[in-house]
């Protein structure tokens, strides 16, 4: 959404500030609802970005350098949960496809062809390789449907997402937020002060 809002400090005046300045725009933010069907939009928040950004910055990224707090404490316990579930299911993907690499060459390792004393080839087959491979597959399909029933749904995905980038009211007004960029834009432009003071 087009726009930013003004903090008590202004714009960034020097190359120095505009490295760490933070805007606070108007964000929509898309939900999906349970069955990743249709979607609201919300568009009474607020997100903050780096000048020349079009991304927001995260939330979370950010509680150190402006206090923690709370609020911080809030989005971050929001994301933690979506985040986490994506790394599990992309831990059970890797190892479903390891697992059915490892089974397939296994199984066809099973069956090989050697020469008889006639001079003939004779088919010989390895059970327990043939039997060891097709467990493995098995299993790798199995911790692949694992990985995939864990993975979070789109509406988690959205509610995630809008926890990592937005501040909504009435829970985080648009002028506290204000205020508390404020104050980190104030904090950046002293610190770019001492800087380049003599």
């Amino acid at each position: 959404m087009d726009g930013d809002f003004p903090t008590a400090a202004g714009v960034a005046r020097t190359e120095c500030e505009k490295q760490d300045w933070l805007v606070v725009s108007p964000t929509r933010a898309e939900f999906v609802d349970k069955h990743g069907v249709k979607s609201e939009s919300r568009d009474d928040g607020v997100a903050l970005y780096r000048i020349g950004e079009t991304r927001p910055t995260s939330i979370p990224s950010l509680s150190d350098d402006m206090g923690g707090g709370p609020s911080f404490a809030r989005h971050s316990e929001a994301v933690r949960s979506h985040d986490t579930k994506q790394v599990v299911a992309g831990g059970l993907g890797a190892a479903g496809a390891i697992a059915v690499a490892v089974g397939t060459i296994l199984f066809v390792s099973a069956f090989s062809t050697q020469k008889t004393a006639t001079g003939d080839q004779e088919q010989k087959i390895s059970s327990g390789r043939a039997i060891g491979g097709g467990i493995t597959v098995g299993l790798g399909f199995a911790l692949g449907i694992g990985g995939i029933s864990v993975n979070p749904g789109q509406a988690e995905r959205s509610r995630a997402e809008a926890s990592r980038f937005v501040y909504f009211p009435p829970e985080e007004p648009k002028a506290d937020v204000l205020e508390m960029t404020g104050r980190y834009n104030q904090a950046v432009r002293d610190r770019c002060e001492r800087r380049s003071a003599p």
